[in-house]
């Protein structure tokens, strides 16, 4: 190994594993060490970052990610990361991985990038790709100071176990516990995993009334489906939990079958859906931009179209 490395980070250990995939790829390439951040740890985990590749690992035992929240992560990542010196951080793009990865970078003055789809190392220097305004351009960049902080979407890359050096070292950090006043608001969940769903039915402001989505969600019953939304559903009408939200600042999906249904289909929401690999769009505007992300279009009302297809899916299903 070089005195050079690639230090990856998440709250969720089977993002970290992704990610050590993606630095075990680098590496071949480079000869960097690959390492990885365990927070709030007894040791139990260290085992499972070796069997991915994790040639260092850096624990920090005091400081956990579900007890202290982005700030307290956000400081003890920083400090890891100042320690081991790596060329390149890659942080898993989460709702907390994106604040952990700015703040990392701010502190160590440092640049970031966001959402990058693919990096490379070229003549010692960081190269990354990643969609810009909204998602409609993809933009090659290098980076000009290092370490090179950088976020990647979640399941971008499939995690492969290939066994790493596992060398563990403590780290100790001083990170401040800030008693602070907030306003506070609960925020409905509905603790489905979209990302992990082989099928995703999604509805938006083409549906009427939310008591219409007794519909839609009984056509994603008898198809096998998860149920998300565009972000006026959730977000603005509150008709779903924001976590059934796919766009650009919600979940990022890639069904085998996306079936959208009344999604006129901005940039905002197709970012966080164009990986998937069918996709089927249900729209009474034959203009909308949706069709045209679109493998199969209906060009019809989902009120006549969704009952029949409940009916035609059930008669089928009963036939197997």
């Amino acid at each position: 190994m070089t005195g050079e490395g690639i230090l990856v980070f998440s709250e969720d250990d089977d993002l970290a594993f992704e990610l050590l995939t993606l630095a075990r790829q680098l590496s071949s390439q480079t000869g960097y060490w690959t390492g990885a951040i365990i927070l709030g740890d007894n040791g139990s985990r260290v085992a499972e970052f070796t069997e991915y590749g994790a040639d260092k690992i850096f624990v920090v035992s005091e400081v956990d990610p579900r007890k202290d929240g982005p700030d307290v992560t956000a400081e003890a990542v920083s400090q890891v990361v100042s320690n081991a010196s790596p060329k390149v951080v890659l942080i898993a793009a989460t709702k907390m991985g994106r604040e952990v990865a700015a703040y990392v970078a701010q502190s160590l003055r440092t640049g970031c990038a966001s959402e990058c789809l693919d990096i490379s190392l070229k003549d010692s220097q960081v190269e990354v790709k990643r969609l810009v305004l909204g998602g409609g351009f993809l933009a090659r960049q290098i980076f000009e100071s290092y370490p090179a902080v950088v976020t990647i979407p979640p399941h971008r890359f499939q995690a492969s176990p290939s066994k790493g050096e596992g060398s563990v070292k403590s780290v100790k950090v001083t990170v401040e516990r800030k008693m602070s006043k907030l306003e506070s608001r609960t925020v409905e969940k509905s603790g489905v995993k979209l990302e992990d769903a082989e099928i995703v039915v999604a509805v938006g402001r083409g549906l009427k009334r939310k008591d219409d989505l007794k519909l839609v969600e009984e056509f994603a019953k008898v198809l096998g489906a998860e149920l998300g939304c565009t972000r006026p559903v959730s977000g603005d009408l509150k008709w779903l939990p924001e976590d059934r939200h796919i766009g650009l600042s919600g979940k990022r999906v890639k069904p085998k079958l996306y079936v959208a249904v009344g999604v006129s289909g901005q940039i905002q929401h197709v970012v966080g859906m164009r990986d998937s690999k069918i996709v089927v769009c249900i729209n009474t505007d034959p203009n909308a931009p949706m069709h045209r992300e679109a493998d199969y279009s209906i060009v019809g009302d989902l009120y006549k179209f969704l009952p029949a297809l409940i009916n035609a899916i059930k008669r089928i299903k009963g036939k197997v």
